[in-house]
């Protein structure tokens, strides 16, 4: 298994309030876990200049950006999402950066190209969140040419992630569900193998890798998970600002002691066991 540290971190998140939530998740986020994550999702991807890439549900865009360079001169990044808030990020973050991407806002089960238009589909903890995951997965094996690559992570299962088990009990103990648990829905490897394998892929190799992200400031950061890990809980959508503060501290106040144990410092440090899968078609 590989190891990786992320030890580049931006402020807090409290310090980094922004309008709009992609903002923040490419700030704080990127960063600490999912830039490093990409670097080894493209290295195990084995990107040649020249070649046409999609990368679905790009978010705020960092695994085509890390991309884009890889393929250059003469090959083409595009980078799908269904928010628009996150594709604005990536335009601008990829604009900064003197990079030419196309980004397209779309569904990953209704890919809007044509058949065998890309050399590699990749993908970034995404997988587990489409609404139709098989669908999503002939999709991107419709779109690549004839020995075609795929390469995508997800997070391992949550009982490799304890301070998630902690996170998770505590918000379903607090509203009486929690939707924590589909972070790591897709965590078993043989079961991913299956999944891909069921599109008529082949070649499946499913590998274990370990990354430990760093975070700064604890109380900001735990605010933050439990403000996205709830947001989506019609029992948090139906409380006034008060009564929403007062049920975040309640869960905090659960999570003092888990939050404890991943503390050092000021900063919380969280080891994430991801799997990434690879196919050809």
């Amino acid at each position: 298994m590989t190891t990786h540290t992320a030890n580049h971190v931006p402020q807090s998140t409290a310090q980094q309030a922004s309008a709009n939530p992609a903002e923040t998740y490419e700030r704080y986020m990127v960063p600490a876990l999912f830039a490093p994550a990409a670097e080894h999702l493209l290295a195990i991807a084995s990107l040649r200049p020249g070649e046409h890439v999609l990368d679905v549900g790009t978010g705020t865009g960092i695994v085509a950006r890390l991309a884009a360079p890889n393929v250059a001169p003469t090959g083409k990044v595009t980078g799908l999402d269904v928010s628009p808030d996150m594709l604005s990020v990536a335009r601008e973050r990829a604009l900064a950066e003197g990079l030419s991407i196309e980004w397209q806002e779309g569904q990953a089960e209704a890919l809007p190209y044509p058949d065998q238009s890309f050399d590699l589909v990749l993908s970034q903890f995404a997988l587990m969140f489409f609404a139709d995951r098989k669908t999503a997965l002939a999709e991107m094996r419709r779109v690549l040419v004839p020995g075609g690559r795929v390469a995508l992570s997800v997070f391992a299962g949550i009982n490799h992630h304890p301070f998630y088990v902690a996170l998770d009990d505590a918000i379903a103990r607090r509203l009486g569900t929690s939707v924590v648990g589909a972070i790591f829905a897709l965590g078993d490897a043989n079961a991913l193998r299956d999944a891909i394998i069921q599109v008529d892929l082949s070649d499946v190799v499913i590998e274990p890798f370990s990354i430990t992200a760093r975070f700064p400031n604890p109380s900001g950061f735990l605010a933050g998970e439990i403000d996205v890990d709830t947001a989506a809980i019609p029992a948090m959508q139906g409380l006034d600002s008060a009564a929403r503060r007062e049920l975040t501290t309640a869960i905090q106040q659960d999570m003092a002691e888990p939050l404890r144990r991943v503390t050092t410092g000021n900063a919380v440090h969280l080891s994430f066991e991801v799997l990434i899968a690879r196919g050809r078609r």
